[in-house]
């Protein structure tokens, strides 16, 4: 009975589709996959993949991505709206969305999904923000400026209500091992690969995630790199998967797939992306099938 990984699907790219389409139908009866958000931002094609997920694996936990609270097909009115409509989809389908216990006996572990979302550097110490070489152009560009939509928080920003949310399962007791999983990024080192911390901030449109750029800088009113640490994470998820003990971490959205130990967590990141940026080597170690995260050989391993 093991536990598999995988995010950032984004379905709606046929090739991606496809992919999901060849997993086996028969090597996960007995397994989970926890899936770390970015399927797709149309409900219809979110059900449609966690249905097809559900038939090959014995259970599916799922945690939303940025794109999932995109709001451009009139699906909600706003993106907490989406959010719960979301949840419910998830309700619906037999999908986790709460923490789960996955085995029997000495061989289980407790699965704990984190909700969240990005803290910009304007919003505070949670901001995984780092300065990158070059101009920076903000967040131009950056889509969910343009398909999120956000109602007043009660003086919160998106990224503290998400993790607010999160509260109840950090005060349960848990008798096993624990996992946890959340779409954003938790702490800056996972931007970087092995050795590469500290450094600037890795940028979109480079290899693997560090600044390496491939041409001549253009002219500093038209930066050529987004600055991704704007909006990778929030340390307040650190913070709550510490309190929660756990052994491991799942997480997505930058399309740099890792896994590497730090304080005695071991976080792994294994995203689909898309077609290019597998055929490109940005998203690399992808194979024909999700991660096995439990049990693993080593504590690293």
């Amino acid at each position: 009975m093991r536990i598999f990984a995988l995010s950032d699907v984004h379905a709606d790219h046929p090739a991606n589709a496809a992919w999901l389409g060849a997993l086996s139908a028969t090597d996960y009866q007995s397994d989970t996959l926890i899936l770390a958000g970015d399927v797709s931002d149309d409900l219809e094609t979110l059900i449609r993949v966690l249905d097809a997920l559900q038939a090959k694996f014995a259970r599916v936990l799922f945690v939303p991505g940025n794109h999932e609270l995109w709001v451009r097909r009139e699906e909600a009115a706003d993106s907490i709206a989406k959010f719960r409509r979301v949840l419910a989809v998830c309700r619906e389908a037999g999908v986790d969305i709460e923490p789960v216990r996955h085995g029997r006996g000495d061989d289980c572990a407790w699965i704990v999904p984190l909700f969240g979302w990005y803290a910009t550097p304007e919003e505070g110490a949670d901001s995984l923000y780092l300065p990158a070489p070059g101009p920076d152009r903000g967040l131009r560009g950056w889509r969910d400026v343009r398909f999120t939509r956000w109602t007043p928080l009660d003086g919160h920003s998106p990224a503290e209500h998400f993790v607010a949310l999160n509260e109840p399962w950090i005060t349960r007791t848990y008798d096993a091992p624990v996992i946890t999983c959340s779409h954003f990024l938790p702490r800056q080192e996972l931007m970087f690969r092995d050795g590469a911390w500290p450094g600037p901030a890795p940028v979109h449109g480079a290899p693997a995630g560090d600044w390496r750029p491939s041409a001549p800088a253009r002219p500093a009113r038209t930066p050529r790199w987004f600055n991704f640490s704007r909006v990778a994470g929030s340390r307040a998820l650190e913070r709550q998967l510490r309190r929660l003990g756990a052994i491991t971490h799942v997480y997505g959205h930058q399309h740099r797939n890792r896994r590497r130990v730090l304080a005695g967590v071991c976080y792994v990141s294994h995203c689909l992306g898309t077609s290019r940026e597998r055929r490109t080597g940005r998203v690399g170690h992808v194979g024909d099938a999700p991660v096995q995260v439990w049990p693993m050989a080593s504590p690293g391993g």
